[in-house]
């Protein structure tokens, strides 16, 4: 976090310390949490078989719900950030925040780093979403998965889930899209997001345990498993 505040220069080291960790970001309506979670107990239950320790977690919402807490917000902004579907992920925070207590944009990005950061640290962790492959790219052992779909088939997925129109599902994952990447772009640093990513996977066209089982070859290949 120095170096976005510029007390330090920017690095481009690989940190052999730390990991391995497994990040999945996605496009509004393909299942990245559904895969992450199925994704860490294929992991764990590989490693019971070959008799080694199965201690790998999931992380997703704990991320916000983490960071909320250390910065003593309400419950209900926990619940906000969570699921901010409606508004901008930092359009009205002030309105969930204590009259006396404001922490700003820079510090809740920065302490939602921090914890994605130290979590990846530990190592043994899928953690989807929050720019988690921005924040551990240079990581040595750590993988980068971008799941994607066609916009129409996204639409179709959201308009049954939320119970909304298709042009209303349409117009929302667009939205989301637009602000997870405006979320990105503070990590990123106006490196082109495809940079991030280690492989991308088509949702429509593939099945969750196909996806799954790629990723575990080429954690197998890497020696993150």
């Amino acid at each position: 976090m120095k170096e976005r505040e510029g007390k330090t220069k920017p690095t481009s080291s690989v940190d052999f310390s730390q990991g391995p960790v497994i990040t999945i970001s996605r496009e509004y309506g393909c299942p990245g949490k559904r895969i992450g979670e199925q994704l860490y107990r294929v992991i764990n239950d590989k490693l019971t078989r070959e008799n080694r320790t199965a201690n790998w977690k999931w992380l997703s919402k704990e991320i916000i719900e983490q960071s909320a807490k250390e910065l003593k917000l309400s419950s209900e902004l926990t619940k906000h950030l969570s699921d901010y579907k409606k508004q901008g992920f930092f359009d009205n925070l002030a309105l969930f925040f204590s009259e006396d207590y404001y922490p700003g944009e820079t510090k809740i990005k920065n302490t939602i780093a921090n914890f994605i950061h130290n979590a990846a640290e530990e190592g043994n962790v899928v953690i989807v979403g929050r720019a988690a492959e921005a924040i551990t790219k240079n990581f040595k052992q750590s993988i980068h998965i971008k799941l994607v779909a066609p916009l129409q088939w996204r639409a179709e997925i959201l308009s049954h889930t939320l119970g909304i129109s298709l042009g209303e599902a349409e117009r929302e994952a667009l939205a989301m899209d637009e602000r997870r990447m405006k979320f990105r772009e503070y990590f990123e640093r106006g490196v082109p997001d495809v940079q991030f990513y280690d492989a991308s996977f088509n949702c429509k066209e593939m099945t969750d345990d196909e996806i799954i089982e790629l990723i575990i070859i080429l954690a197998e290949t890497r020696g993150i498993i």
